[in-house]
């Protein structure tokens, strides 16, 4: 047991404030636990406060009771864990009491009951996950014995060293933790801790996609995160969760473009890249289906195609991932997309610039910053072509000139297919000209509708 001062972050100080005097009047002893608590003695700004209550079912206990005296909301519970969650002041809190847990070898989520504040120690990740701030008397315990040398000594380390292998056995989730924490925080791994992941990298086949999704995020808004794809792909872990990233490496790539394999390319941009996660997992994924596209013929290499099977890969790791359709639709179309640029020459005519924003639309500055981390040779003079023409209010219309009644009545022709091909060619038309007036419109339409007799 050791005493710290430590100083509550700012914007947790009300809340902890308000917990330890529910918790003093009604009896209850309660801790700030895991990277809480290692984040304060870090000086960094926690993410989420977990609170540990002394008792069985002492964490639901004490939450209800919370949110009568703050008057809201009841709390979620979750009977099985014996944990629950409460809403203050806008930070989701979770409550949850000591407790040491029982694992089945084909699942991560635990059976649970009453511990010792010693077994919830143990039962935790790494060492410098594993304090406990008592909240009523600020007393801060250790009870692992490293934790606090780890934080010093920028460690990353198993709570138990006897049972190294066994902690990754049993939630096998906590290798992409350790991989994740070790370069937010720029710790390093222990080496028995480290060899422990490897030899157990093939158990993270037991998890589910949502939680692999989780923690890729994470890694993939870190500020370097190809050096912790290079350490997945060490632990082996690339090979089982992205096997079509994995089969990126060696495949060589043209010298007048890149230097490098598609694989250290990707690490590349993915590096080079503006930290949003749907430009990140564009990044990740955009030569993906390079692999599957080269040919060489007499030295030369190609990759015709690349981006559309690129989009169909990437398609079906997001489903296996369980991301939603909506941002797998953002990402494809980046993925499909982010060669428009490329084919940029200084003699686009303005049509064609308008063409290329239209097809673009709200993905402009999307598909700008993938062309920044992907190319040699940014194709600046196309952007600020598109952003030159949108000042002159001559980029393109959102304005319909006529909708499919006016058709019909003009052209006295019933509905049909002809009405959606030719407001096809009204928009190409707007985007030669946009100024065009309806009279050259009809003009236009009515030698198209002869000729081809739609």
């Amino acid at each position: 047991m050791k005493k710290l001062e430590l100083e509550i972050p700012k914007q947790y100080q009300s809340v902890v404030k308000k917990l330890t005097e529910i918790a003093k009047s009604n009896n209850f002893i309660i801790y700030a636990v895991g990277g809480f608590v290692r984040d304060i003695i870090l000086n960094r700004n926690p993410n989420d406060l977990d609170i540990m209550v002394e008792g069985e079912n002492a964490g639901i206990e004490f939450s209800k009771i919370v949110a009568k005296k703050l008057n809201i909301h009841p709390p979620i519970t979750f009977e099985k864990f014996a944990t629950s969650k409460l809403l203050i002041e806008d930070k989701e809190i979770e409550f949850i009491m000591p407790r040491k847990e029982y694992y089945d070898k084909n699942s991560r989520n635990p059976k649970t009951e009453i511990g010792t504040l010693e077994q919830d120690a143990l039962r935790r990740d790494f060492t410098v996950n594993a304090l406990f701030l008592r909240l009523n008397d600020y007393k801060l315990f250790d009870l692992t014995k490293k934790g606090i040398d780890d934080i010093k000594n920028k460690v990353i380390r198993v709570t138990d060293e006897s049972a190294s292998d066994e902690i990754f056995e049993q939630d096998p989730l906590r290798i992409l933790r350790a991989v994740r924490q070790s370069f937010q925080l720029n710790f390093k791994i222990e080496e028995k801790t480290y060899n422990s992941m490897k030899n157990k990298a093939n158990r993270i086949k037991i998890v589910s996609g949502e939680r692999i999704r989780d923690e890729l995020n994470k890694i993939l808004l870190l500020n370097t995160p190809s050096k912790a794809f290079y350490m997945l792909d060490d632990l082996g872990l690339l090979t089982i969760i992205l096997p079509e990233l994995k089969a990126t490496q060696k495949v060589e790539q043209p010298k007048q473009y890149h230097d490098n394999d598609v694989f250290e390319h990707t690490m590349d941009v993915l590096d080079k890249i503006k930290p949003n996660l749907l430009l990140r997992v564009t990044a990740l994924f955009h030569d993906i289906g390079k692999t599957d596209t080269k040919t060489e013929i007499n030295g030369k290499i190609s990759f015709i195609s690349h981006e559309n099977k690129g989009a169909e890969l990437a398609t079906l790791i997001l489903k296996r991932l369980k991301y939603s359709t909506d941002f797998i639709k953002q990402v494809t179309f980046l993925i499909e997309n982010h060669m428009y640029p490329k084919m940029y020459t200084k003699n686009w005519k303005d049509s064609s610039i308008r063409k290329f924003a239209y097809k673009i639309d709200s993905n402009l500055e999307n598909i700008e910053e993938l062309n920044i981390a992907d190319s040699r040779e940014y194709s600046k003079d196309l952007f600020d072509r598109v952003r030159n023409l949108k000042q002159k209010n001559l980029l393109t219309t959102n304005q319909e000139l006529f909708n499919g009644k006016e058709l019909i009545k003009i052209f006295n022709k019933p509905a049909g297919k002809w009405i959606s091909k030719a407001k096809e060619y009204i928009k190409n038309l707007q985007l030669d000209n946009p100024n065009i007036c309806k009279e050259d419109v009809i003009k236009k339409l009515k030698i198209l509708l002869k000729d081809i007799q739609i």
